[in-house]
């Protein structure tokens, strides 16, 4: 089990992506988004664009001002969340220097047990439906 506090009206969750370099970052818990997004830099700052001409292409809009911006389907040789390793996966990656904002949203988060409690603030990860409903019986 993992869990995060909302802190100004969002939840922040750490992560750890593995590419040709490891980093760790924290992502806005974001499950109204359909992708998980980010600035090529918090995962990889010496990768160039030119190096992405075979991968997907998306335009996603709502970063900027609601407009469109490019992003590659980036894979990871390891995503984990929290402390919930999901193994290999892809992340969308934009070299828009607007883009500030880490999206951790439901292509990842739909493989992931999670629970929002809001009186106390806090959302929890679980591995497992195991894990979640041991938790739960202790609440």
């Amino acid at each position: 089990m993992y869990s995060t506090k909302l802190v100004k009206q969002r939840y922040e969750i750490e992560c750890i992506s593995l590419a040709r370099v490891i980093k760790i970052q924290r992502f806005i818990v974001d499950t109204g988004a359909m992708y998980s997004c980010c600035h090529y830099s918090m995962i990889d700052e010496k990768l160039q664009e030119s190096e992405l001409f075979n991968l997907n292409t998306k335009l996603i809009g709502g970063f900027v001002n609601g407009l469109a911006v490019k992003f590659y389907e980036y894979p990871l040789k390891q995503f984990t969340v929290g402390n919930i390793n999901q193994g290999p996966c892809s992340i969308w990656i934009t070299f828009d220097e607007r883009v500030a904002d880490m999206v951790l949203g439901l292509d990842i988060l739909k493989n992931i047990i999670f629970l929002n409690r809001p009186n106390d603030k806090e959302m929890y990860f679980f591995e497992s439906d195991v894990d979640c409903k041991e938790y739960m019986q202790t609440i």
